[in-house]
Parts: structure tokens; sequence; C-alpha cells
């Protein structure tokens, strides 16, 4: 019988005392039918489906769902959810059954490292140690770069791809670290040692080599690198890495950027004080670079952003930041206790925001902020969690669809609605939290884990890029972008093709469409934001609430 019935829900698991909530979607009415959950073929908790919701064509394409709690399920074991119509789902309580996922979140990082100690193929761009410096050709909202007229490189060998290409930008790299290891700082029984060459656990090796990449961008007083490659790396063939005919030739564009500055400035100072307790010559670096950093970018000759302006999009125009320049701030006040920082953060307050984002620190700042006692930052921090609280069918934290949709917009700002939960008093897991958790686990239109992991009986399997294209391997933890607007993903469908005849038609709804499709790059091109978001969050989630 073909199944006109599909039940939604968190395919990692749930811990036994948080709120568990199946949604159930379907294409007729069906309240009064009987649910049940089995173990070994023992009914151990049943009801009757209750009255349901009409869908309305944007977060939902059926035309009902209904609701069905199961909290009072929470003794450990794996059970079988069952209702008539619908696939049996597996449903595991667990004390933990977040954390193994950091694993599959970090090899794909480690996956996509620029330079040598990767995975799944060579060494790669060994000569971005050489790389040209390129300089702002005009006022910096053109876009436009030229070559140095000193003649000059840089060694800028190191750090990740920012995505399915092999681009690296600092306010991306800058991002990862701070991110990295604000999760490592909330929860590292979290984190473990399994694919590290050095003593450390994986997620602070891994920071470790975005910081050592960060140390570099400010190789002298006039110079700062917010970028290594250009457009043109998108005009090439699919390619390795380590076959890149551009290697040699990839561009360090640098300009004296507040943005950039004060991201890179606060992720090696948060990085300077977790490192003072593992290695203090590290930490001495990182310390010194953050230090010097943030103090050029306060001379008057910086300038607010820089970025390159390409033909598709502008590669990550971020013209704001006090956002940025507050996290350096308070980094710097929590390193090294000078209060001149504290009140330069204090001066830079950043707005309560609608949404976290690369382009998008403002909750971070405020965090950080009320941490080292200013109370306007805390109630800025709260006014923001309560920006995230809205009631659609799977509670997520912004009312639209993007691009970038769940491992930026809506993972990130679940995190952030998290932490001023947290920071408010609250010791459990906040509904904004949980909604985005378990969506990105499986309880979505489509039934399917936005991370790759052979494990999970329904996750995305086909990412944008290259380097799985071409190796053929299981795109081990990489993370979806997620659904996207349609309308933009009509837009650019021209790049790309999508099947007619595909499963997950039946799911997309007016607004929001999703496909597992690695030619696809409006959803499937795993980013480094993308990847640190989602691991944030797994560090939160493992708190075991």
């Amino acid at each position: 019988m073909q199944n006109n019935v599909w039940i939604r829900i968190n395919q990692a698991g749930y811990t036994p005392q948080r709120k568990k909530i199946a949604v159930v979607l379907s294409d007729k009415q069906i309240s009064g039918n009987e649910w049940l959950i089995k173990k070994d073929g023992d009914t151990v908790l049943k009801g009757i489906i209750g009255g349901g919701k009409k869908g309305d064509d944007f977060w939902v394409s059926q035309k009902y769902y209904y609701y069905i709690d199961f909290s009072s399920l929470n003794e450990i074991g794996t059970y079988d959810f069952i209702t008539d119509g619908a696939q049996a789902q597996k449903i595991i309580i667990n004390c933990d059954p977040y954390s193994r996922f950091a694993d599959n979140a970090l090899t794909h990082l480690r996956a996509m490292r620029s330079g040598g100690d990767t995975l799944y193929r060579s060494p790669s761009h060994l000569k971005d140690d050489n790389a040209v410096v390129y300089e702002v050709s005009g006022n910096w909202k053109n876009g436009k770069w030229k070559k140095s007229q000193e003649s000059r490189t840089v060694d800028m060998r190191g750090g990740h791809y920012d995505a399915g290409d092999y681009i690296k930008f600092t306010l991306c790299e800058s991002y990862l670290a701070w991110h990295l290891l604000s999760a490592y700082k909330i929860n590292p029984s979290a984190f473990k040692k399994k694919r590290s060459s050095s003593q450390l656990p994986d997620i602070l090796d891994e920071a470790k080599h975005c910081l050592d990449y960060l140390a570099k961008t400010f190789p002298d007083e006039n110079t700062f690198v917010i970028q290594v490659g250009d457009r043109k790396d998108h005009h090439e063939e699919p390619r390795l890495p380590q076959d890149d005919l551009l290697d040699g030739k990839r561009p360090a564009l640098c300009a004296i950027s507040r943005v950039h500055m004060g991201s890179a400035a606060a992720a090696l100072a948060l990085g300077a004080n977790i490192f003072s307790g593992i290695n203090a010559d590290d930490a001495a670096v990182y310390k010194s670079k953050a230090i010097a950093i943030y103090a050029r970018s306060q001379k008057k000759d910086a300038q607010v952003s820089a970025f390159e302006r390409d033909k598709v999009n502008d590669f990550y125009y971020d013209d704001t930041d006090e956002d940025n320049m507050a996290l350096a701030a308070v980094e710097l006040f929590n390193l090294t206790k000078e209060q001149r920082y504290l009140e330069d953060g204090k001066k830079l307050s950043p707005h309560a925001s609608w949404s976290v984002s690369w382009d998008n620190w403002n909750a971070f700042a405020n965090y950080r902020l009320a941490q080292a006692g200013d109370e306007k930052a805390k109630e800025r921090l709260i006014e923001e969690a309560l920006n995230y609280e809205h009631d659609d069918i799977w509670k997520l934290p912004n009312q639209s669809y993007g691009w970038g949709t769940l491992s930026i917009l809506w993972i990130g700002s679940a995190n952030a609605h998290m932490l001023a939960h947290n920071y408010n008093g609250n010791k459990n897991y906040s509904d904004v939290f949980l909604g985005v958790l378990d969506y990105t686990f499986g309880r979505n239109n489509w039934g399917i884990s936005m991370i790759a992991c052979e494990d999970l009986p329904f996750s995305i399997k086909n990412i944008y890029n290259s380097i799985y294209k071409i190796t053929k391997v299981f795109p081990d933890g990489a993370v979806s972008e997620g659904p996207a607007a349609r309308k933009m993903h009509e837009q650019m469908k021209k790049y790309f093709s999508i099947s007619s005849d595909n499963p997950f038609d039946k799911f997309n709804t007016s607004q929001g469409v999703f496909y597992d499709n690695d030619e696809d790059f409006v959803i499937q091109e795993s980013t480094i934001t993308g990847q640190a978001n989602f691991i944030l969050m797994i560090a939160l989630a493992s708190l075991n609430y």
C-alpha cells in the first residue's frame, strides 16, 4: 500500500527527560486513528491522534499535520513508532544521542583543510605560501581589486576551503574558529580524539589549524589578508584541490577592514585564552596577533569592510562592523583583563538582531558582553532571543527561507536562543533550540537528516563538492544548507539540473524546496560557517538536560 501518512521524528534520538514531539503529515484527515510505540513487539505507549491542523503550503505541503507528544517515554532503548498508513520509524532514547555527530562534522572539516594533514586526498595549494598581494581598487563597496604596486607576496598556506570551491575567506575562518573554541569551552566532554595527529582532541586540533592560519593574516602593519583565491576559482573545471591549475597564481586580497580584523582578533583572543593552559607558545602567538590586529583596526585609515564582487553573487559582503569589533573587544578583555577593551565593547553595543549568520555576530557579542557584566548587553541578548520565538509547525527561529536557511540562519539563531535561555537561568533546552535540533535530524517536511551520516536511516547523501564527487567518498559529516526559497532556487536552476521525477517534490511547498542533489549549490553546498553552527549546536545539545 502506498503511504499517505508520514511520521517525522528526530532520527538521532532523544535524551530521557527532554520534550519529545513527533509530527505526522497526512494527505487526509486521520484524527481518531491510533498510534503505538513498541519495544521488541510489545506496546509500551499508545494514544489516539487528536485534532489536526491544516497545512499552509509554506511550512508543509500536506493537507493536514498532527502533533504526538510522547515525552513520557523516558526509558533508555530503541522503539518502533507505528500508525496506520505510515512507514514505522525508529525512536532512540539515549543519555547522549548527539555528541557522536561531532566526530562526523569534524571529519568533514578535516577534508576541507587547505595545506596538509587532510583526508581523502593529497596536500593542496601549497603554493599559497607565496600568494601575490592585491589591494582594493577605488571605493571598497565596488568590490574591485588590483595588484599591489609593490609587487609583494604573503605566506597564506593553510586554513579551510569555504565550501564547494577552493577560496579561503578570513571572515568565515574566524567564524569557524570562534565557534569551535566556544563549543569546546561550553562542553569539552562532547569532543574526543579520533583523527587528530596531535595530542589535542579533534576539535582543538581543528581550531588550531584555523588559528595558525588567522595568525598569518596580519604579516605587517599595513597588510591584512581577507581572502585567498578569487572568482577565477569558479570558472575552473571540477578538480581535486591538489590538481588546481590556479595553485601558485592565487591572489591574497588585502585590506585594513574592521569587519575582518575584528573577527580574526576575536577568534585569536579566545584561542589564546583556551590554549594558555595547553601550549604556552601557541597561546603567546595568538595573543600577540589578536592585540596587534585590534590595535591596527582602531587607526583612522581602517575601513569598515571589503569584499570581491562576482557576477553571480558578492563574496561575503558585510557592511557593519560593530558586532565583529565588539566581540573582539570583549574577548580581549577576557584574555587580558584590561578594562579599556570592555569599555570599547560596551560603546559599540550591537543591537538585538533578527538573525545569526556569518555577517551577523550581534548575539554572540552581546552574550560575551553580558557574561562580562554588561547589563545592557544582557537586555539586548534576551530581546534578540524573543525575536526567535514563533509558533510555526516546526518551531523555527526565523520565518522565511533563503540561501543557507538551515545550517547558517536557523541553527545559528537557535544556538543564540539557547545561550540566552541558559544565561537567563533556565537549565533545560529551549523550545526554539529543540525545534531546530529536531528539524536538522529529520523532523522536517522530507523526513531526512540534514547531516550526511551512514548510521542514520534517512540522511542526505549528496554534497556539492568536487572532492566527494571525484573520489566517490561518502561526504561524512557534511551539513546541508537546508531548504531554499523556491523563487531564488528557480532563478539559480540554470546552473544545475533537477530530475523531474524527484521524491522530494511531494514535500516541497510553494515557498520552500529541498533536493539531495550534488549539483545543487544553493541547497547542498556545505560551508564551514554552517559546520561551525552545527558543532556548537551539538555541544549545547550534549549538555544532557
